[in-house]
């Protein structure tokens, strides 16, 4: 039920997240949740009313529906999808938890990463920008106490090389 229950979550907010980042519908609706590149947790819900319907609560609510479970299940599971989309959104990396390292690469590029667990963006081959990027090196579950940007640190710009003068 578990795995029936997210799969299902995962296509409809996949889908439902791609569209509002077409130009119809994103200046109209999704633009306010992108104002925050750096998000924190409590702009996961940061909507407009459509947007929170069609790729919010209908993601969430669509496979415990289908699975028909029971009350204290459907409960339970919107607990969980509160606390994943707010750490998802909070830009902590906590240790033992699932990796905020692709949400918050997709609000900095806003062009990739549109699924909670990834595999749709690996189909649809929406994950390429994050690929290869230091975010990429430090989305896992980290099981050490040691930040995650002190494990994989953003790499130094190059200087910018001035133009030596010819002797």
């Amino acid at each position: 039920a578990v795995v029936s229950t997210q799969s299902t979550g995962e296509v409809l907010f996949y889908y439902a997240h791609r569209l509002f980042h077409t130009p119809l519908f994103y200046a109209r609706f999704h633009k306010k949740h992108h104002e925050w590149t750096a998000p924190i947790g409590i702009t996961s819900v940061y909507c407009d009313a459509p947007e929170m319907v069609i790729s919010v609560i209908f993601p969430t609510l669509a496979g415990p529906l289908i699975m028909q479970s029971h009350l204290f299940v459907v409960w339970i599971w919107i607990g969980l999808a509160i606390f994943s989309t707010t750490l998802a959104h909070g830009g902590y990396h906590v240790p033992f938890l699932f990796s905020p390292e692709a949400h918050d690469y997709h609000h900095k590029v806003f062009n990739c990463w549109f699924g909670t667990i990834g595999i749709l963006d690996k189909l649809h081959k929406t994950d390429k920008p994050f690929c290869g990027s230091v975010q990429e090196e430090r989305h896992y579950i980290s099981f050490s106490l040691t930040p995650v940007n002190k494990l994989h640190p953003t790499p130094a710009k190059p200087a910018a090389s001035c133009a030596t003068k010819s002797e």
